[in-house]
């Protein structure tokens, strides 16, 4: 029985790779935001429609980078991927 649910966990991992970095950066003892959480802290601090949200950096320097747009102006907003913090970005 325990073969089976490690095989469908397997095949789960294979079908959906953002499920293994998920799962693999809980084990490691670090917990993320996920993109649904960046993009309500981003719009808990700037107003406008997201246009695009990408995850740049690399170990405990991870954000999300979330384009948004308002009043036909874009910028950038980042939100800390570990810490949720949110800074503004000038583009």
């Amino acid at each position: 029985m325990a073969a089976q649910a490690q095989s469908a966990r397997d095949l789960q991992n294979q079908l959906d790779p953002g499920r293994r970095a998920s799962n693999s950066r809980q084990q490691a003892g670090e917990v993320m935001l996920s993109e649904r959480q960046a993009v309500a802290q981003a719009r808990a601090k700037a107003a406008g429609n997201v246009l695009r949200v990408s995850l740049v950096g690399e170990g405990a320097n991870q954000r999300y980078q979330i384009r948004m747009e308002h009043d036909g102006k874009v910028f950038t907003v980042f939100v800390h991927a570990r810490t949720g913090k949110v800074t503004q970005g000038v583009q």
